[in-house]
């Protein structure tokens, strides 16, 4: 039941907020409204009544370390002690960028923005501008952020598909400008077969694939070996740019992410989320000789005021530390299983046909489904409204998950969170399941 606080703020900020929430998304459709909360520590956060709930959004996975991190307030305290001066370089750009250098396998040099959506913008252009060519293959389904160009085929509706062989460019919002969809090639993720008939087809066109390499946009689908094998080997051979879209997936199961993970090494890589500790950061970067088309080396441009915050890179450079030290991804591993493993039991128990898929401390579930999902259409079988009844139910247990409309969407722990805290979790996740 939605409290007399929460009421009143949503009441109040409707007055002055287009809608009430400062980004589209924040609004919980499960409740009907946003969450407010006061404060937060660890794995835990409390919302205008100190109702306490384990969070199990963690930032959209922004907070892998956990709420209020002393490491990263220690870095953030000391950026600011000195000023935090703003649009200027500083020692700690340079320290943030070889540690990243050092742990993503295809980081030769790399450039800071401030959000994920500017990271894919600026990779994108900078693929143009390298490859001298228009159009970027992009997968049915996968989210790479919100500016213009890549805003198609993100959550089409079922009934606006069209044939696997020929996606619908379905366009993700209003207000986009006709025929800028024509730039873009799309494929359904895991589809060897479709992959090989587009690369026919439009290979000479090309300037990049774009991909999630794990598919956490869609909760958490994993792409085949003969699918990825066939990426790469494609890209390679017609000399197309290769594209990992890790805003999501960088730090989530390995230091090196999902480059390190599938053992795949792309051209460029985009990182955020995880990468600024909870602050607002975000990295493009890859091969040398593609970055140096950069200005002030090359001719492309990249530049913004906010680009690297020196208090948003100290906190990258803490939290990016603290991935690479001894048993940070053992810890996370063990408390994946425990949930993943926990949750499912539970609602088979309980006579729900549902599947917890995950990898390291992110994961999806899939009502209605006995099959893992393959890729964006076989995610949208996935049950609804059954979704919508059970994220409401966890909350009222003191389990926050945040959704955007019922479907198949990434959930997520932090490294603050304990095996312990997920014996507690999963206890009151049986109670929520008990009651849907």
């Amino acid at each position: 039941m939605t409290s007399t606080r929460v009421a009143e703020q949503y009441r109040e900020a409707q007055q002055y907020l287009a809608g009430g929430v400062t980004a589209s998304t924040r609004l919980n459709r499960a409740l009907g409204h946003p969450m407010y909360f006061d404060r937060a520590a660890g794995c835990r956060l409390w919302d205008l009544d100190g109702r306490e709930y384990f969070d199990l959004c963690c930032s959209h996975g922004a907070t892998l370390l956990g709420h209020g991190d002393e490491r990263v307030k220690d870095a953030v305290l000391g950026a600011i002690s000195r000023g935090a001066p703003c649009s200027y370089e500083n020692e700690l750009h340079a320290r943030l960028a070889q540690l990243l250098c050092e742990t993503i396998p295809c980081l030769e040099r790399v450039r800071f923005t401030g959000s994920g959506t500017e990271a894919t913008m600026h990779c994108l252009r900078l693929a143009r501008a390298y490859s001298g060519k228009t159009k970027i293959l992009k997968f049915e389904g996968n989210f790479h952020g919100y500016h213009d160009h890549v805003m198609y085929a993100i959550g089409t509706p079922a009934d606006r598909l069209g044939s696997e062989e020929s996606p619908n460019a379905h366009p993700g919002s209003t207000g986009l400008p006709p025929g800028l969809g024509d730039n873009l090639v799309l494929v359904p993720y895991n589809r060897p077969d479709l992959l090989t008939r587009a690369f026919e087809r439009h290979g000479h066109e090309l300037a990049a694939v774009l991909m999630e390499p794990i598919y956490y946009n869609a909760g958490c689908i994993m792409p085949t070996k003969e699918f990825l094998d066939t990426v790469v080997s494609l890209t390679r051979s017609s000399g197309v740019l290769l594209i990992f879209d890790e805003v999501l997936a960088a730090f989530r199961m390995a230091p090196g992410g999902a480059q390190e993970y599938l053992g795949v090494t792309p051209d460029l890589c985009t990182l955020g989320k995880a990468v600024g500790g909870g602050y607002p950061l975000s990295v493009f970067g890859g091969k040398k000789h593609i970055m140096d088309r950069l200005m002030p080396v090359g001719d492309c441009q990249h530049s913004g005021t906010y680009n690297g915050h020196v208090v948003a890179v100290a906190a990258g450079l803490a939290a990016v530390t603290a991935y690479r030290s001894p048993g940070f991804y053992e810890h996370i591993n063990a408390v994946a299983a425990d949930l993943y493993d926990g949750l499912n039991e539970i609602l088979k128990r309980r006579g729900i046909t549902a599947q917890v898929r995950g990898l390291g401390a992110r994961f999806g579930i899939y009502f209605g489904l006995s099959d893992p999902a393959r890729d964006y259409r076989s995610a949208l079988r996935h049950q609804r409204e059954t979704m919508l009844r059970f994220i409401a139910s966890a909350i009222g247990q003191g389990v926050y998950f945040h959704d955007y409309g019922g479907g198949a969407c990434h959930h997520g722990f932090c490294a603050a969170m304990s095996r312990a805290d997920a014996a507690e979790v999963l206890n009151r996740l049986d109670s929520a399941v008990a009651t849907m």
